[in-house]
């Protein structure tokens, strides 16, 4: 997490007041621009070697001539090999067996050049490049600026786990003169990173251990309670960590005038599944539903006939939860947990579809309760392909067998 050292602290409070003094005293965006990108650069360093930067920059440079192109030239061939080579970059460098495949083809010289870029930040960046791409293609791309654009690539506040902005959006933002909305924005990321810190620093160190290891409970516990209160207490600890950094990171862009987009909405009172990942990490799911599930839908309506859309929408869940489990490492748990999301939601499709309409009591309070319970239990199950790897996961199944 970015400021758990006291010199990255001291280099972010610098940046804010350089750059909001900066600010109050000029309304050059080019100036505001170049400074951002000095702070970004320089807490990024504290973190990184240079290399990792430049290699980044320069697919950044690779990647914002190719949105020029794509603004100008909707050619699906030019986006598809793009996004094609992003990718491809990205699994190599995150994906162990496919680092082993490579060493040992005719392209293992590839090995070296990428597997030295660090991985910090590098899943969220691979949104950002697709976003970008993506909405230059559909030509909805505002103010395109190679230096606004690296500012968005390498934005620090949000570079390690989100929230994930769209251009557009950082682009405005970084463009506003309005000073008086940007002292409200100043005084509310104030009052946000504190609330982060509340959670990040007040109560999370109290429940890691218990929440990461069920053997820290056994002593007291049997080894099947042992589990469940870990698993309850993993729940706990996930949103807190989770959501603190969020509030962290919006927080710290409220600081220099940047409204970034809120990423969790108190997802552990949702009724259902879908109502869940519309509540957790907010614009990661909106990516997933964007630029992956309905993608899928007009790649399966393609090959499937429309009549059979409850059968299209089922097979989306669960193409889009395996591709968002793979992207969250390269380990079989991380599938697990993708499937059994992409399966709890293509049940409660069914569900929805199919038999609540006959249900004559699913507008009542109780309803909706026992709706809640269920969710938060089949979530709260699903940790358990989140926190550990497979041969713990076969350990836990038979001391509970």
């Amino acid at each position: 997490m970015l400021f758990n050292n006291y010199s990255i602290f001291i280099c972010f409070i610098t940046f804010v007041l350089v750059y909001n003094a900066v600010k109050f005293v000029s309304k050059s965006i080019v100036l505001r621009n170049i400074i951002v990108l000095a702070g970004n650069l320089f807490i990024l360093l504290t973190l990184v070697k240079e290399h990792t930067l430049i290699v980044i920059a320069v697919l950044c440079l690779l990647v914002f001539l190719i949105g020029k192109v794509l603004q100008n030239k909707n050619s699906r061939v030019l986006l598809f090999t793009s996004l094609t080579l992003i990718i491809v970059l990205f699994s190599i460098r995150n994906y162990t067996y496919i680092q082993e495949c490579l060493a040992k083809g005719i392209f293992s010289f590839l090995n070296a050049p990428i597997l030295s870029v660090e991985k910090l930040g590098l899943s969220y960046i691979l949104f950002r490049l697709v976003h970008y791409l993506v909405e230059s293609y559909k030509n909805k791309i505002h103010r395109s600026n190679f230096i606004t654009f690296l500012n968005y690539i390498f934005f620090f506040p949000s570079i390690i786990a989100g929230p994930i902005d769209t251009y557009n959006n950082f682009s405005f933002w970084i463009g506003n003169n309005k000073l008086k909305y940007h002292r409200s924005l100043f005084f509310a990321g104030v009052t946000r990173i504190f609330m982060g810190a509340v959670k990040t620093i007040g109560i999370v160190p109290y429940i890691i251990h218990y929440a990461t290891d069920y053997t820290t409970l056994t002593a007291n516990f049997s080894p099947t309670l042992a589990i469940l209160i870990s698993l309850l207490a993993y729940s706990a600890y996930i949103y807190l960590d989770f959501s603190g950094y969020s509030d962290i990171a919006i927080g710290s862009a409220y600081l220099i005038g940047i409204k970034t987009p809120e990423n969790f909405n108190n997802p552990y009172v949702s009724q259902n599944l879908s109502e869940f990942w519309k509540r957790w990490h907010i614009t990661f799911s909106l990516f997933l539903k964007l630029y992956v599930f309905k993608p899928t839908i007009i790649l399966y309506n393609r090959v499937i006939n429309p009549k059979h859309r409850l059968l299209v929408t089922v097979l989306c869940y669960l193409t889009t939860f395996i591709i968002c489990g793979l992207w969250h490492g390269d380990k079989i748990n991380f599938l697990y947990w993708g499937l059994w999301h992409g399966v709890g939601l293509a049940i409660n499709k069914i569900w929805t579809v199919k038999i609540k309409p006959r249900m004559p009591f699913s507008n009542k309070p109780s309803y909706a309760f026992v709706s809640i319970l269920l969710t938060f239990i089949y979530v709260t199950i699903g940790w358990i392909f989140f926190n550990y790897s497979e041969e713990q996961l076969i350990t836990l199944y038979n001391l509970i067998t």
